[in-house]
Parts: structure tokens; C-alpha cells; sequence
């Protein structure tokens, strides 16, 4: 996440010649203004991210085709990112324009830093305490990313880690972690959530739990207009290294709250200071004294994973709740709908970027069977975070569709052609089973190309995108430009097929590392942009031999 993406986005001509076909797909084209919470605008959802095909927020879907997506990078808080780089696990801030289509969506992580004080089944990251969680009735289970598991992980590890803020029965605030990803050692950034005290406005300066946080006049403080004070819960993002006493210099400050906000909002995440029917979820003050929900308050607690709908306040900030549901009573499955990439085998295969397993005797398949997954295929696939291996989804269901569903979220790989730049469309041509299939694609007004710029979409470059299936062909709202070709054999003359692995790189060794779930001989091949190291986001091709796969190309991200 927490690496740089090149992105260009199209002329203002073109987006002005294709803004119509996007809102004839059903998707909206605005693009929101910077800021967190509280930026203004007719709705808002926050909370974790559980499936795709969509972008599922606690259960709840909304359209990944139709809004401009945001994450911090090394050198700003909040930079244009892909539609890709959303992960299972994160948190997201999912702003809705007047339609109820997402408009803007940022990748909103709680923590970066250093793991510190490990121990069993927790950690801190600057000073804030980290809950893992492997109960879906308690919210949604750790999810890893670069890592096996909660076991992994080691101190003085750099981690990006995104969850539920909480408050223990002494008041001290903690995350519950909803996704952790190792980064390289080299990260630059720090990310601090918890509740402003000790604010000293003379200064600039306040403290979460423990920890100095030094502000100046070139902090950003968002929502525009927000003054600081105690008791607000902030995110806090540096990429000045901290200084000897821990002290944070912040380069941004976002505080949560939904003043300004006025419309449906649905916030998930941990109960906190329950008094009678209002409590706290992520710092929303909630009101949630209607008749209907009189039963479930009763049954609350603090600490616990509700998710609550209802209409904000914009002069208080008050989500006033029209519904509300605990993990405890309805767990959030993951359900991951799209088209297969990756694929190795049943047991490892990727549904928009999440590694799957579907390969064990009692999962439900509908339309096929385990024989009938490949890359290029679309399924629903239903499941969990896995018990014993938290990097992996273990489908308890798959259902096999015969094609891409109009709507439906694609992912292709392949090679491009008639491309015609001044309409925003082209060809891709898609290896699928050993034949070739070609799709129109239009390019959508809010596209976004990384590791590349428009210019490289020429014919003959291999790219990845993702897109939206319709009548008339792919509305490609993320072009990726692919840096390791597959070739239908081995660089050593043997028919072995080359195999596709991306994602963040863990347990290097001399001779092998880890991505998803996959141990990959390095076979003495030279990475190409950069030197590999734990935390690195790398694409892959490999052959088998054996019980080995063999890296045949290995290609960082820049």
C-alpha cells in the first residue's frame, strides 16, 4: 500500500466523450474534493473491507467502477491511487454523491511503524496497542498480507496495520486489526490513530496515549476548518522520521468525525462509551434510541463489531441510527466475485488479488467444479479468512458462471491492439484455455494507468485491467501495464506452462521466498527493478518441477 504508483489519467476531452457512457453503465463520474471524514458531500460509509465484485464494506456493496480512489504514499497523505489497490482488510472512507454511486474512496490505514512489546496474540505500533482476531463473531477476522500469520511477524518489523479503533475498560484505546501487511524496512511513514489529550494550542502539540504529536503551520488539518481538541479521535501520517523520544511530526491530521456530513451514512467498527443507547463507533458519536432498535442495544457491549446505518448531523456530527447489526449475531462472510487470475491450482488462486483455496472436499460448487477454474473464469466464491493460515480465503462455496455477468467486475490480462486514443478505446486479446478471446474496451473517465502513463498504451503492450462488463464490451476504469510477460513454455525448453504470481514478498532467503501461501525458487534469476526484500511488491512467472516452482522473470513494483 504503501508504495508509489505512476498514474495518469486521461485529457479532459476524453473524459468529457466518455463521461456519458459511464453513467449509462450505472456508475457516477464525479470526483469529490481531498479530506477525510466530515468533507461534506450526501452520504458516507466507512469501515472494512469484505469482499469484492463490488466493494464490500461490512457486508454492504457499492460500485468499484464509478469513483476516483486515494491512499497515502511516501511524499503525501492522500495521492490518486488504482482501483487495485484496495486489499481485503482495509478501511475505507467511501464518499457517495447525490445518485448514492461512490464517488471518492481513501484507503484509510490506522497504523505504520515498527512492531513493538510482541506477545501473545498482540503487539504495539507508536505507542497504540494491536489486537489480532481470528473470531468472525467478533468482527472481521486478521487478515495478512506478506505474511503466514499472526506468527510472522517479528519486532522492529515495519507494518502498515488497518482495523477497528476500540477502548479497553481503563479507557485506553487499541486497533483490532483487520488487515496487517509487512512492509520494506526502508518505509519512510508513520501513521498514528487514537484520541487527541494533552493539547497544548499555544505549541501545536498533543499527545495520543503516550506518544507526542508536534503539529506546525504547514499540517494539514482535515476536514478543512476543523479545529483540534481533546477527545477528538485523529489520524495522524508523518513521513518525517521520528525523533529520539518518540515525538511525531505531523505533515496531516484527519479527524473522525461526520460534522458537515449530511445524509445516509453507514459506519462500522467497535462499540465504545455505551451509555444507554448512545455509544461510539471510530470516534461517530451514535444516537441509537429508535423504538425498533431497543433490543439490539440491550444486547450491546463495549467491544463490540456493530456496523450502524442511519442519517448524520451535520451541525453535530450525530449518526442518528435507523439500523444496527453486531458481528455477534450476523458475521460478514468474504465473498469475492470476479474473474480467476493467478491460478497455480484449487488450492492457490487469485479473485481480485485475494489468494483463494477451494480445494478442500466439502466446498460447494454450483455451474462446475474444481476441474473447471482457470484464469479468465468468473466465480462467486464465498468464505473466511483461513483459522490457520491468515494470508488465504478457504471458500466454503464457488458457484462457476459460463460468462461474466453484464455489471460484473473483470479482471483480464493481455495484449493490446486498434488502439485509438482520441475515443478512449482498444482491443485486448486474452489467452483463455489455450485460445484467444478479444474484448472491446472503452476507457472510463475516471481511469487510472499505473506503472505506466497513457502514452504506453500502444499496440502490443501487455497490460492488466480491470473493468466492467457490458452489452457492449469492457468499461476499463484501472489499466496496469505489466512488467513480467508469460510465454507458453519454460525458459529451459521444456513444455512446463509459465504460472503468474503478484503480491508482497516475505521470508526471502538465499535461494526462495514466500507470496501468497507459494514458496518460489529464486532459480538464479536477476529481479528486475530494484533488489528483492521482505515487504516488496513483486510480479513473478514460475514453472513447476516437481514439488519447485521455479522463478522464471521476477519484477519489483516501483
Amino acid at each position: 500500500m504503501m508504495h508509489k504508483n505512476h498514474l495518469r489519467k486521461l485529457g479532459a476531452v476524453a473524459l468529457v466523450l466518455l463521461a456519458a457512457l459511464l453513467a449509462s453503465c450505472g456508475g457516477g463520474g464525479t470526483v469529490a474534493t481531498t479530506g477525510g471524514v466530515g468533507t461534506g458531500g450526501t452520504g458516507i460509509s466507512t469501515g472494512t473491507v469484505t469482499g469484492f465484485g463490488s466493494v464490500v464494506l461490512d457486508g454492504t456493496a457499492y460500485s468499484s467502477a464509478s469513483p476516483v480512489y486515494y491512499a497515502g504514499t511516501d511524499q503525501d497523505e492522500e495521492a490518486q491511487t488504482s482501483s487495485t489497490a484496495v486489499n481485503l482488510g482495509d478501511q475505507l472512507q467511501i464518499r457517495l454523491d447525490a445518485q448514492g454511486h461512490p464517488s471518492k474512496v481513501v484507503i484509510d490505514p490506522e497504523l505504520v511503524g515498527p512492531v513493538a512489546n510482541l506477545g501473545a496474540g498482540g503487539f504495539t505500533v507508536n505507542g497504540v496497542a494491536v489486537r489480532v482476531n481470528s473470531n468472525a463473531d467478533a468482527g472481521p477476522v486478521t487478515y495478512y498480507t506478506g505474511l503466514n500469520d499472526f506468527s510472522s511477524l517479528q519486532g522492529g518489523m515495519q507494518v502498515e496495520v488497518h482495523g477497528a479503533y476500540g477502548q479497553s475498560a481503563s479507557g485506553q484505546g487499541y486497533i483490532q486489526a483487520t488487515r496487517i501487511e509487512q512492509l520494506p524496512a526502508s518505509n519512510p511513514v508513520t501513521r498514528l490513530t487514537g484520541v487527541v489529550s494533552h493539547l497544548n494550542a499555544a505549541n501545536g502539540s498533543f499527545q495520543i496515549g503516550t506518544t507526542l504529536v508536534q503539529t506546525q503551520a504547514s499540517t494539514l488539518i482535515t476536514p478543512s476548518g476543523m479545529a483540534l481538541a481533546n477527545g477528538q479521535l485523529v489520524n495522524v501520517w508523518s513521513n518525517t522520521a521520528p525523533a529520539a523520544n518518540g515525538a511525531i511530526q505531523a505533515g496531516a491530521v484527519n479527524v473522525r468525525t461526520l460534522r458537515g456530513v449530511s445524509g445516509p451514512a453507514q459506519v462500522g467498527g467497535l462499540v465504545a462509551q455505551l451509555a444507554g443507547s448512545r455509544f461510539q463507533v471510530a470516534g461517530i458519536p451514535v444516537d441509537a434510541s429508535a423504538a425498533n432498535l431497543a433490543s439490539a442495544v440491550q444486547s450491546l457491549s463495549n467491544g463490540a463489531y456493530v456496523v450502524v446505518q442511519g442519517q448524520a448531523d451535520a451541525s453535530t456530527g450525530v449518526l442518528t441510527a435507523t439500523s444496527l447489526r453486531t458481528y455477534a449475531n450476523s458475521p460478514a462472510q468474504v465473498e469475492l466475485r470476479g474473474t480467476i487470475t493467478g491460478f497455480v491450482s484449487a488450492s492457490n488462486f487469485l479473485v481480485r488479488g485475494v489468494p483463494v483455496d477451494a480445494s478442500a472436499a466439502n466446498v460447494v460448487f454450483t455451474g462446475g467444479t474444481a476441474a473447471s477454474l482457470r484464469n479468465g473464469v468468473f466465480v462467486d466464491v464465498v468464505g473466511q479468512v483461513a483459522g490457520s493460515s491468515g494470508n488465504l480465503v478457504t471458500a466454503s462455496s464457488v458457484a462457476v458462471l459460463s460468462q461474466a455477468p453484464d455489471g460484473g467486475t473483470v479482471d483480464y490480462q493481455g495484449t493490446v491492439s486498434a488502439v485509438n486514443l482520441a475515443s478512449g478505446v482498444f482491443s485486448l486479446s486474452v489467452q483463455d484455455d489455450g485460445k484467444t478471446q478479444t474484448f472491446p474496451v472503452t476507457l472510463a473517465p475516471n481511469v487510472v494507468f499505473s506503472h505506466g502513463t497513457v502514452a504506453q498504451l500502444i499496440d502490443g503492450a501487455n497490460v492488466e485491467i480491470e473493468a466492467t462488463n457490458t452489452a457492449s464490451g469492457l468499461l476499463a476504469y484501472s489499466v496496469s501495464f505489466q512488467k513480467v510477460q508469460a510465454s507458453s513454455g519454460s525458459s529451459d525448453g521444456t513444455s512446463s506452462p509459465v504460472l503468474e504470481a503478484k503480491g508482497t514478498l516475505y521470508n526471502l532467503t538465499a535461494s526462495s521466498f514466500e507470496i501468497n501461501a507459494l514458496t518460489i525458487q529464486i532459480n538464479g534469476v536477476m529481479p528486475k527493478n530494484g533488489k528483492l526484500v521482505n515487504g516488496a511488491k513483486v510480479d513473478v512467472s514460475f514453472i513447476q518441477s516437481g514439488s519447485l516452482n521455479l522463478a522464471q522473470e521476477i519484477s519489483l513494483d516501483d
